[in-house]
Formats: C-alpha cells, sequence, structure tokens
C-alpha cells in the first residue's frame, strides 16, 4: 500500500490519500442524474464525465483522506434535500468527494483528480458500472441499470467493515458533531 495525492484543478486544494490499494476501496463508474447534475452545476462537465455521462470513481474511507492545503475552499452542496454530501473546491470548481452521510465510511473520490505513481494499480480496475438508465446512449462496459446484488453487496460489506473499524472518522469533511465543515446548498433545479 502506498499513498497518492490529489487536488483540485488550480493547485489550491491538496491532499493526501492514506494506503491506497484496490483492497482500501471500490473503483466504480456511476452514470446516475444526480452525479451528472453534479457536474453540470460545477462547469466543464466534459472534464469530470465519460461521454456518456459517466463519473469514474474510487470509494474510499473518509478517514483515509486528508487535506494538506486549501481546506477554506471547501463547499457543499447537495442535489436533493437529504441527498448525497458533494464536496467542490470552490477555487476552481473541481469535485473533490462525494459522501452519503457522516456515519457512512464510504467517500467517493473522482479518479481524475487523483496523482502518483502506480496510480492504476493502486486504485485497481472498475469492479462494477452502475446506473446506466441514467447514461447517454450505451457505453461499452454496459452497466446495470440500477445496481446489480453484486455491487450493492460488495458496498454493504465495505461499509459494514470500515464502520467496525471506525473508519469515517476523522474526516476533513464534517465536524466532530457530524456537520459538514461548509453548510450544505441544494443546488437550484434550474441548474
Amino acid at each position: 500500500m502506498t499513498d497518492l495525492t490529489f487536488q483540485c484543478e488550480c493547485g489550491q486544494l491538496t491532499g493526501l490519500l492514506v494506503n491506497a490499494s484496490p483492497t482500501l476501496g471500490n473503483h466504480l463508474i456511476c452514470y446516475c442524474d444526480d452525479c451528472q447534475r453534479f457536474a453540470r452545476y460545477l462547469g466543464h462537465e466534459e472534464k469530470w464525465l465519460d461521454e456518456w455521462g459517466g463519473t469514474d470513481i474510487y470509494q474510499v474511507p473518509p478517514a483515509n483522506i486528508h487535506i494538506d492545503s486549501g481546506a477554506e475552499n471547501l463547499r457543499c452542496v447537495r442535489v436533493k434535500n437529504k441527498g448525497i454530501y458533494r464536496f467542490y473546491a470552490n477555487c476552481c470548481r473541481t469535485p473533490i468527494a462525494n459522501i452519503p452521510r457522516y456515519k457512512i465510511p464510504l467517500a467517493g473520490i473522482p479518479t481524475r483528480i487523483i496523482h502518483g505513481e502506480n496510480k492504476e494499480a493502486l486504485v485497481g480496475p472498475v469492479t462494477y458500472t452502475v446506473m446506466g438508465s441514467f447514461a447517454n446512449g450505451s457505453p461499452p462496459s454496459q452497466p446495470h441499470p440500477k445496481f446489480s446484488v453484486g455491487a450493492l453487496m460488495k458496498v454493504l460489506i465495505f461499509v459494514l467493515k470500515k464502520k467496525l473499524k471506525g473508519s469515517n472518522t476523522p474526516t476533513p469533511f464534517f465536524t466532530p458533531d457530524g456537520k459538514a465543515v461548509s453548510p450544505p446548498e441544494k443546488i437550484a433545479d434550474k441548474d
């Protein structure tokens, strides 16, 4: 295992992904409409989505994410009132992480912001593609229309194992009492 760096587009927000390995997390592509809407909200969706509207994500425990500089640039939005917390760097509107809830030890980092030697080997191959019913056209990976039972079980087992280890804290995205470090705004229906 080794560490990988990540940073926003302009380099003001930088961090470390500690002990990266294929067994640390899950590598997936998500085609959901919320991920697509978040990319549109940030602008430059061609940078963050593949040609079918998919987001390439590495899901890891939040405790393995460290922000070294630029934490003051973190902002949070939610597509739906009780939806996923989506953190981005306000300085250049780069997506940083998606987290379902403070107590759930799962943070999805866009692989495009992750850097380092052997990145592909450490993140591992894409293990599943999900929410294909929202894809633009027919991706070659033939994603499941929603979540396959196998993908759902893998995520649930991952979350349970990491929860037992206390891997949801510490986190750079939430205060110790569970509040987002930046009050979440709701993406307007027109965005």
